[in-house]
């Protein structure tokens, strides 16, 4: 097994300094900062672990605004939501007209960049013209892929791969891989039913009891303003359908992790696939997330 040292040591010719980097941006989807193994010892992410051990590790980085669709405005733009606008899902001001030529993957696609996205996008708007290479896909934890289904995490794996074996070789590349796991899917209220890994990553987690948080689910909810404890307010549905018992809570939050373990998995694979074409020691690899899920706190 190689080790993980090895997996980020430079190899080939040197790197030349005057050279551009290429860009890979990990970017999945309601992912708390402490949802690995290097902070967490119940999750197995050893990829993430060795990413964090041998770049660098921003522990001070916080959303501006944890909404998603803002909160990834803000990642394009560099902009604060104030700023960008993006406030509504069909209102993505931020790549409308001249906005999107500030946004980083126009700005380095003026400078010559091959640019790609892959995964989420969410906005339902025309994105035509705005990479060179674009694969959209949304809301599930399994995507249709010549009528059958394969997990969302290995299908943007497979269209990175396409992305990085396809771009011209006389180029430097960009491309932001985001990923729609661990993020929770559909109205289901047995427990763990908002989330579907695979059974073998689940299985991984089945020996294991997570930790409570230091305060009663139902309790805090009990607190909440009248208006929020609503039936049909979010505050209750996700209450509800995630945290109201404890059986809910340990199957979530093992299904999370599960899915957690899939997305570290397709992560190395694409990293593997940079080393292969000897690109690993020019690519700078950037993970990160539009914002927390707080693990039964909302």
């Amino acid at each position: 097994m190689e080790s993980v040292t090895s997996m980020f040591e430079t190899s080939g010719e040197e790197v030349n300094a005057r050279r551009r980097m290429n860009v890979v941006v990990f970017f999945p989807d309601d992912w708390r900062h402490d949802t690995v193994g290097a902070e967490n010892s119940l999750i197995k992410t050893p990829f993430l672990d060795s990413l964090a051990e041998h770049g660098i590790r921003f522990s001070q980085n916080a959303v501006t605004t944890s909404v998603c669709w803002q909160s990834r405005a803000t990642l394009f733009s560099g902009q604060w939501a104030s700023r960008h606008q993006s406030y509504k899902l069909i209102c993505p001001h931020f790549m409308k007209g001249e906005n999107w030529n500030t946004t980083w993957p126009a700005i380095l696609r003026e400078d010559g960049y091959h640019v790609g996205h892959v995964g989420k996008w969410q906005y339902f708007s025309d994105t035509t013209g705005l990479f060179d290479f674009q694969r959209m896909f949304e809301g599930r934890h399994h995507v249709a892929v010549n009528f059958k289904p394969v997990a969302a995490e290995d299908h943007a794996r497979d269209e990175t791969i396409k992305f990085l074996n396809r771009r011209p070789k006389d180029k430097p590349f960009a491309v932001t891989v985001a990923f729609y796991p661990p993020k929770a899917v559909g109205d289901g209220e047995e427990p763990g039913e908002q989330w579907t890994p695979k059974p073998n990553a689940r299985a991984l987690y089945d020996n294991i009891t997570v930790p409570e948080l230091p305060y009663n689910h139902t309790e805090a909810h009990k607190l909440l303003p009248q208006f929020l404890r609503l039936y049909t307010s979010a505050a209750n549905q996700r209450w509800r359908k995630r945290f109201r018992t404890p059986t809910h809570y340990q199957e979530a939050m093992k299904r999370i992790y599960a899915l957690i373990t899939q997305v570290d998995q397709a992560c190395k694979q694409i990293v593997d696939e940079l080393r292969r074409q000897d690109l690993l020691n020019n690519t700078m690899i950037i993970f990160t997330t539009d914002n927390g899920m707080f693990h039964g706190a909302q």
